[in-house]
């Protein structure tokens, strides 16, 4: 996570690297939006998305093209996928929405299964109306235990969240 990220307090970034270094998380790529992590043992890719907006339609595009190149050499379908969006800005424009659908399909539709944590209601809602149309359904949560429940990955929050 960089440094100083707007959005982003003290608090929820000690968590998020309680959360890595519990989970025995290695990174794999990185760029201004994102970070991606995996645990083979724990068969468990963890996206981190950023709070920087992306300034254009292209970026969005370049942006889930590293990831999923980064994920190439992982057994996708062998593979848990919790996606860390609670940082994300909020956007509802049209070409956004459009480009997001695509990129983000394309992403999660190998995985075994995909839980989101999202911040707000919302975004539960904008996310639940965007991925009506993909082959296999997703978790959408705002609390983490419950994505990490649904994903069948045993971690005691305590554990996470102590510094």
């Amino acid at each position: 996570m960089p440094r100083g990220a707007a959005g982003v307090d003290a608090l929820g970034q000690q968590a998020y690297h309680s959360v890595v270094a519990f989970l025995g998380l290695r990174e794999i790529e990185r760029d201004p939006y994102a970070v991606v992590h995996h645990d083979p043992a724990q068969q468990l890719v963890l996206i981190k998305r950023y709070s920087l907006n992306y300034p254009s339609i292209a970026a969005i595009e370049l942006s889930f093209e590293r990831i999923n190149r980064s994920l190439e050499a992982i057994a996708r379908r062998r593979t848990l996928l919790l996606v860390d969006a609670r940082d994300a800005p909020l956007r509802n424009d049209a070409g956004f929405e459009s480009a997001f659908a695509h990129c983000h399909t394309r992403l999660t539709r190998d995985f075994k299964k995909t839980a989101v944590l999202l911040k707000s209601a919302t975004g539960v809602l904008q996310l639940g109306r965007l991925s009506k149309g993909y082959e296999k359904p997703m978790g959408i949560f705002t609390r983490p235990e419950d994505a990490l429940h649904h994903l069948g990955v045993s971690v005691d929050l305590k554990q996470l969240t102590d510094p």
